[in-house]
Order: C-alpha cells, then structure tokens, then sequence
C-alpha cells in the first residue's frame, strides 16, 4: 500500500521538498511508517522525532488524514492504502 508523509518546518529539509511516498505492506501501523522514513533518511531525522526510547519526542505531533494520532491509537495506529501523514516538528517562539 501506498502512504503519503508530510514534513513541515525544519522536517521539510530533511525529507526533500517535504513529501515523501512510502511503499508499505499491509497491516501497517504509524510507527511501521516512520520507521521505513528513518530507514530511508536517516539518524538525523529520527533524532529529531524521536526521545531515543522509541518514542515521539515531546511535542511532536503527527497527523493521519487530518486527525491527531494521539485520539487513535497513537504510534499502533493501523494506516491503509491512500492515507497521509502529517508530522510537525516541535515548535518555539515568542
């Protein structure tokens, strides 16, 4: 199945032009989907998003179709051929 991931802010860098298609088999999950990007784009990518426990760094939020992840099932969350997935890196300011 096909699954299309959104990069925005500093992530779009690293992503190239901030989209990427993913080819991944069915049955898998959010986290299958950003494994196969840390796979694809490396370390740099994955220490951004990630608390070096496996799991989403603080304040990252991730999107499928629109809908916080963290209302799903958060990373188990199962995807399915034409979803997308939005990821926001944590963001400053003042």
């Amino acid at each position: 199945m096909k699954v299309k991931i959104r990069a925005f802010a500093n992530l779009a860098d690293l992503v190239g032009r901030g989209a990427v298609e993913l080819e991944l088999p069915e049955g898998a999950t959010v986290e299958d989907a950003l494994r196969a990007l840390f796979d694809r784009f490396g370390k740099a990518l994955e220490f951004m998003l990630t608390d070096g426990r496996e799991r989403l760094a603080d304040f990252v939020k991730v999107f499928l179709n629109g809908r916080d992840i963290d209302f799903l099932s958060g990373l188990k969350t199962p995807l399915k051929d034409g979803d997308e997935l939005s990821i926001f890196p944590p963001v400053g300011g003042g």
